[in-house]
């Protein structure tokens, strides 16, 4: 068997397609094409689509054909039949002493876990915790007190990655209280943002300081009804920093000029990581305007 995918799960693919027509796995053959936009759904630890594709070409054997077979789902197939980012819920309460300083942050997050029944759950779900879902929380690198709690509801709905796994949450979720505290306490977004990171984590302040030297942040005066937007986070070895100018238009949104500091260690092809931080920041843009949302009724996705 000669399975021409674009394959992220190698071995898992082809034992699930050895079992499905019922050979050795070592008469199965994976073929890598690139993965033009897979954002983790070619990792499937259920490889439902290899199997799909199994049990379609064995059918087409036992029919009589000899011919390769070309299996594409469609875009419909996809959007209602794929895999999800869990629906996941942030709840903090922070405490401020009369300087401004944390004294107290309890954070509770409700998410369906990503690895529980896959081979994963063996070794990345600890005390009954998904380390997906708190990565980027209980891993914060600023100096604040967090006491994390965590809960998994057992959801209907099957999940993934959604490529990049718990940060797609966690990130959205600090930055922003980090900017709900640095109002509550009269600071600086970005000064605050200095001052929890100290001199532990010198690769964040280097993006941090790159993006905000770069876009002008509080160097220059914005036009009226704009406002400056900070973020800094790390996810899989780097560190990104985005400062974007924004405003409300009719109370909607626009995004006028994004500037990203990235810290990457070895940048071996810098071009490739400057379409990366480009499309990441559209991709982003893109999950939080309306109709962007998966939604589902009487158990079925509605868009497709």
């Amino acid at each position: 068997c000669r399975l021409i995918h674009a394959a992220q799960m190698h071995g898992v693919d082809a034992a699930a397609a050895a079992a499905v027509l019922g050979i050795p796995v070592e008469k199965v053959t994976v073929e890598s094409v690139p993965a033009g936009g897979g954002f983790g759904r070619r990792a499937v630890p259920a490889a439902d689509y290899v199997r799909e594709a199994a049990q379609v070409a064995k059918a087409w054997r036992a029919a009589g054909h000899r011919s390769p077979l070309h299996i594409q789902w469609s875009r419909e197939d996809d959007m209602r039949g794929g895999y999800y980012r869990p629906f996941t819920v942030h709840r903090a309460e922070i405490g401020l002493d009369a300087a401004g300083q944390v004294v107290a942050w309890k954070h509770r997050i409700v998410s369906q876990s990503i690895l529980a029944g896959s081979p994963f759950e063996a070794f990345m779900v600890k005390d009954g915790v998904d380390a997906t879902t708190v990565e980027g929380v209980a891993d914060t690198p600023y100096a604040i007190p967090v006491a994390l709690e965590v809960h998994h509801p057992k959801v209907n709905v099957p999940v993934l990655w959604w490529r990049s796994v718990g940060h797609t949450h966690t990130a959205y979720t600090m930055e922003t209280l980090v900017d709900e505290v640095a109002r509550a306490a009269g600071k600086d977004p970005v000064a605050l943002r200095r001052e929890w990171l100290g001199d532990q984590h010198p690769r964040h302040r280097a993006a941090l300081d790159l993006a905000v030297a770069k876009s002008g942040y509080g160097k220059r005066p914005l036009a009226a009804g704009r406002a400056w937007g900070v973020a800094l986070h790390a996810s899989f070895g780097s560190v990104v920093a985005y400062v974007a100018e924004v405003s409300l238009v009719d109370g909607a949104p626009v995004v006028h000029a994004v500037t990203a500091g990235v810290h990457c260690n070895l940048a071996v092809n810098p071009r490739s990581i400057e379409t990366q931080i480009q499309g990441a920041a559209l991709m982003g843009i893109g999950t939080i305007l309306p109709g962007a949302a998966i939604t589902l009724e009487d158990g079925v996705v509605q868009q497709s």
